[in-house]
C-alpha cells in the first residue's frame, strides 16, 4: 500500500535499511531516488522483499 494511503504509520518494511546502493535509507526512513526525490511509494520494491524474507522474532 503507498504511504500516502496510511494513517500516520510508518511501513513496516522501514525497520531495516534499504539494500539499494544509491538509496541507502536507514531504518526508520523512507526511501529516495538517486537525485534525493523521497519515491512516492514510500519504500523500493526490494526493501519489502528483504523485509518480507528476512526471519521474523517470534
Amino acid at each position: 500500500m503507498p504511504a500516502g494511503l496510511r494513517r500516520n504509520e510508518r511501513p513496516p518494511e522501514w525497520a531495516i535499511p534499504c539494500p539499494i546502493q544509491h538509496c541507502r535509507a536507514k531504518p526508520g526512513t523512507p526511501c529516495h531516488t538517486p537525485t534525493g526525490r523521497r519515491l512516492a511509494a514510500g519504500s523500493h520494491p526490494s526493501r519489502l522483499e528483504a523485509w518480507l524474507t528476512r526471519p521474523h522474532a517470534a
